[in-house]
């Protein structure tokens, strides 16, 4: 990075409450700080960050979204929630003092980014105490969420984890002029996701067309604008119900 003039520049393109965190973050940011930054970008699908690699690198995240993962046992993949208000990664464990990452992220859309190795970043932030306040607030605000959405998620079964994730996906996701949404992921990335097998899903997804919750359309998953909303009612009335029934 050349100069805060092009941090500037960068942070400026980014989207509004991107743009108003890394604004406050990087306020007092020094200059010999900015040019250790280097720009970079990284494809859909593509890792991040590697489980059990050195945490020597954190990275800042002006466009896209990460998602969290860890290969279990067989080679299966279990998801974490798909980051949506994390535009630092690789600093948890700064924070930490681990000397390697804790889980993996790879690119959930095509991402722009800057990274910083660890070294500099923990020093940046030990001496400017407005960007340290700042992660430790978005630092803590995450983990507050995990946890209650974890306490909540356990004792959800296959349908109700899948209308959630299902109405997550409408609200990040790329709608048509119509306000509809197709999704692009197979049963078995569904069931990946959910934490369910592909045919407690396939009864899910059966049961929610059968109730007007979704659509299929050439095999696919579709959601309107409407079907969005009643996936929200529904998940508001089954978060306040009983939670004991599995699929």
């Amino acid at each position: 990075m050349k100069s805060k003039q092009q941090l500037a520049e960068l942070i400026a393109k980014t989207e509004h409450d991107r743009y108003s965190y890394f604004n406050a973050l990087f306020k007092y940011v020094p200059d010999i700080i900015v040019s250790e930054m280097a720009y970079m970008e990284l494809e859909k699908g593509q890792y991040l960050l590697r489980a059990g690699e050195p945490n020597d690198m954190v990275y800042i995240i002006l466009s896209g979204k990460v998602t969290g993962l860890d290969h279990q046992k067989m080679g299966h993949i279990y998801y974490f929630l798909d980051f949506t208000k994390m535009y630092v990664v690789g600093d948890f464990e700064v924070f930490g003092d681990y000397s390697e990452y804790s889980i993996s992220m790879r690119a959930a859309t095509d991402c722009k980014l800057l990274k910083i190795s660890a070294k500099r970043y923990i020093h940046w932030v030990q001496h400017d105490e407005n960007a340290l306040f700042l992660r430790i607030k978005n630092i803590m605000s995450i983990l507050t969420f995990e946890r209650k959405l974890d306490r909540e998620y356990i004792f959800m079964n296959c349908k109700e984890r899948l209308v959630e994730f299902l109405a997550r996906s409408y609200e990040n996701g790329k709608k048509d002029s119509f306000g509809k949404y197709k999704m692009a992921r197979t049963q078995t990335e569904l069931a990946d996701r959910v934490g369910f097998n592909v045919r407690s899903v396939q009864r899910s997804i059966a049961s929610l067309e059968k109730e007007g919750l979704i659509l299929i359309e050439s095999g696919k998953i579709t959601i309107s604008s409407e079907q969005f909303l009643q996936l929200q009612r529904y998940n508001d009335e089954e978060k306040g119900g009983d939670k004991n029934g599995q699929v």
